[in-house]
Parts: C-alpha cells; sequence; structure tokens
C-alpha cells in the first residue's frame, strides 16, 4: 500500500494526533528559542529574501490554525541560514538541486481550498 493512503486512511487519526501534534508543538517551542529575524538585524542577502517570501507567502495563502508553526518553520530557516555555513551550503545545494531536476512546477491554476491568490 502507497504510503500516502497509510497516512490517510486507517493510520489518519494516530498521525495527526501522536506525530503532526506534538511535532509541530515542539517545532513552535524550539523555533522560539531564536531571536526574531528582521531585516534590521540580519546581513545576508538570501535572507532579506526569505523574510521577504515569508511575508509574501502569508499574504497568499489562508494558513487556517497554522500560522505560528509556519512562522516557526521560516524562522528557523532563517536564523540557521544567517548563521550557519553548513545550513546555508546544505539549503543552496537542495535549491541547486531541485533547479536542475525534473521538479514537478507548482501551478498556481490548480484549484487550492487554502490560496488566497497573489497579492
Amino acid at each position: 500500500m502507497l504510503l500516502k493512503h497509510i497516512i490517510n486512511s486507517h493510520k489518519r487519526d494516530y498521525i495527526i494526533e501522536k506525530a503532526n501534534k506534538p511535532l509541530a508543538k515542539a517545532i513552535i517551542i524550539l523555533a522560539g528559542r531564536y531571536d526574531k529575524p528582521t531585516h534590521e538585524n540580519v546581513v545576508h542577502p538570501n535572507v532579506h529574501l526569505l523574510l521577504d517570501i515569508e511575508e509574501e507567502f502569508f499574504k497568499c495563502w489562508d494558513t487556517r490554525g497554522g500560522t505560528p508553526l509556519y512562522r516557526a518553520l521560516f524562522r528557523i530557516v532563517e536564523v540557521k541560514y544567517e548563521h550557519s555555513p553548513n545550513w546555508k551550503n546544505f539549503l543552496d545545494w537542495a535549491i541547486m538541486m531541485i533547479e536542475k531536476s525534473k521538479w514537478k512546477r507548482w501551478d498556481p491554476n490548480r484549484q487550492m481550498s487554502l490560496w488566497k491568490g497573489e497579492k
């Protein structure tokens, strides 16, 4: 059976309650230990771009109750990219590999319930 079907069928409630919720809570708590990145306290040009992308993300998507988690994820990536050459290099490499691959591109014309559109 495909993983997608396992997670979305008989293990759905277990995954939500025993994996997703505790994981989100831990990410939010731990990300909160980092100082909040701002355009005033970061220097790397790509972190400035990430900060702008974060704000655009929240203009374009209805995150419902997920806003604290998404903010935490952005914070982690921004902070780690700003201060850690290893993390910066890992992320740059991953982006390069995605660009070189046959990654299925995002299609804004699809029906998406949480998409608010570009502002």
